[in-house]
């Protein structure tokens, strides 16, 4: 389900592109697409290794315990491993991952919202996760819902900027970015993780663009 027409679309402008208004249900899914067959090419840049290239492609859509989820398949610096993303009325859900094809799904808890709809600029909610086995709660705030951004796979407009801000008691601290283009998913996303230590605090900058999309 996808917004279309240009009247329905001028109809609807003021109430999408204001802050503090929620967008349509279908636009807000169309920010994190999950159809079957979707592949998504990244450039994965760091400041504490090589270039690596992540292929991200959506397979078909299966049900775990009942609930219905589409396996995303991620083949990074030749692992692959597969996340199970869960859709609802409410947002997009990492509910469960596999390490192999025929692994047994392991649930995620808590489950994690990626994105919260309606899509609304200004809001903001916490989703907890883990960096080195160890949990990290971290805020995501809508800073945007109108950026336009340039990458190697072209230029999107009325991406969704999103800010993630996250600290734990292990001396972890998480700040990134991240831009989703409307029918396409996320774009661009940066991050900066610092670790602190007993020597001292290291820092890791890492990049992602998208250079390649099939529908």
């Amino acid at each position: 389900m996808r917004m279309t027409g240009i009247v329905a679309a001028l109809l609807l402008t003021i109430f999408l592109f204001t802050p503090g208004h929620g967008r349509c249900d279908e636009l807000s899914e169309s920010y994190f697409p999950l159809q079957a067959g979707m592949r998504l090419e990244y450039t994965v840049t760091s400041t504490q290794g090589q270039t690596q290239k992540l292929v991200i492609t959506n397979l078909a859509p299966r049900e775990v315990n009942g609930v219905k989820v589409t396996p995303r398949q991620w083949e990074l610096g030749g692992s692959t491993f597969f996340e199970l993303m869960k859709q609802d009325g409410t947002g997009v859900y990492r509910y469960a991952e596999q390490v192999s094809e025929t692994a047994p799904p392991i649930l995620v808890t808590p489950i994690e919202c990626h994105l919260k709809f309606p899509i609304a600029q200004g809001d903001s909610w916490d989703m907890v996760t883990k960096v080195a086995n160890s949990p990290l709660t971290v805020n995501l705030a809508i800073e945007s819902v109108s950026d336009e951004v340039r990458v190697p796979a072209g230029t999107f407009k009325d991406c969704l900027k999103i800010k993630q801000v996250g600290e734990n008691k292990a001396g972890t601290a998480v700040l990134g970015y991240e831009w989703y283009a409307p029918k396409v998913g996320i774009v661009k996303s940066i991050v900066t993780i610092k670790q602190k230590t007993q020597v001292g605090t290291t820092s890791e900058n890492r990049a992602y663009q998208l250079v390649s999309f099939k529908p």
